[in-house]
């Protein structure tokens, strides 16, 4: 399994040092890939001299997420290491990360993302997380314009065990709904000007028309807005679920763990 990192900050040459790292480090194990979209990633390589970068990092709440590389760290970053930049040293510091976190997974999920021996005890008192955690290789699709809105919920779905990507636009999210299948797909209702499609209408057509992608996720509308009569909208436009912002991390624990739709996951057998 490739870990997607994220690069924050950083010169154009330490950025192509990186960037070449990382490459090289598709083939080993762990391995990682670079992505150019924030909430894509699983893990976040900042310049901590960057305040931009750090103000991301802090905005999204990834401080748990990211590798700091400068004169000094937040508390709560996942780790830190000094200039000048130590590529192989970077790869330790995640590699360290990745084993320290496939020791709190569910027994499934690690089973999934080590060989055989390379985990080879299972601690007790992850077994209450593991009856919430989503099944192995489930992953949920997050259309929502606001970056941060959207990393947000990408976040807490991870800790659910969840990984997500993201799409910007209603356009963006057919395309990836034409190439890929979702479990869960979160629609935020208002899209923005960029959109040809607000989420309720892109809701709408996912019903009528569903992508290959969708049809069998569980659409899920997040919005600002969630009365009775915004609920009600949202039902007729066929969403299976609605949640409101702020997102309430029982109600997202709910959603995840016992889906609306029973049917769906049947369906994929």
């Amino acid at each position: 399994m490739l870990h997607r990192l994220h690069l924050l900050g950083f010169s154009a040459f330490e950025r192509s040092t990186l960037a070449s790292c990382v490459r090289l480090a598709a083939t080993r194990f762990p391995g990682y890939v670079e992505v150019a979209n924030f909430a894509d990633a699983d893990f976040l390589v900042a310049d901590a001299e960057a305040p931009q970068a750090l103000a991301a990092v802090l905005a999204c709440e990834r401080l748990a997420d990211t590798v700091f590389v400068g004169r000094h760290a937040p508390e709560g970053a996942a780790a830190w290491m000094p200039r000048p930049l130590d590529a192989l040293l970077l790869l330790r510091e995640l590699d360290a990360i990745v084993a320290l976190r496939a020791t709190t997974l569910a027994p499934a999920a690690v089973a999934t993302a080590w060989p055989p021996g390379v985990i080879s005890t299972w601690p007790p008192e992850t077994a209450a997380v593991a009856q919430v955690l989503p099944a192995p290789g489930e992953q949920a699709l997050i259309v929502d314009d606001s970056e941060v809105a959207s990393c947000y919920l990408a976040r807490r779905l991870r800790r659910l065990g969840m990984p997500s990507v993201g799409a910007r636009t209603s356009g963006e999210a057919l395309e990836r709904l034409a190439r890929q299948r979702f479990e869960f797909v979160f629609v935020d209702v208002e899209l923005g000007e960029h959109s040809e499609l607000d989420g309720l209408a892109l809701c709408r057509q996912l019903r009528r028309q569903p992508a290959p992608g969708a049809r069998e996720a569980v659409l899920v509308l997040v919005s600002a807005h969630h009365g009775e009569v915004d609920r009600v909208r949202g039902a007729l436009a066929g969403a299976d679920a609605y949640l409101g912002k702020p997102l309430d991390d029982g109600e997202l624990t709910r959603l995840v763990s016992r889906p609306p739709r029973a049917a769906a996951p049947a369906a994929r057998h």
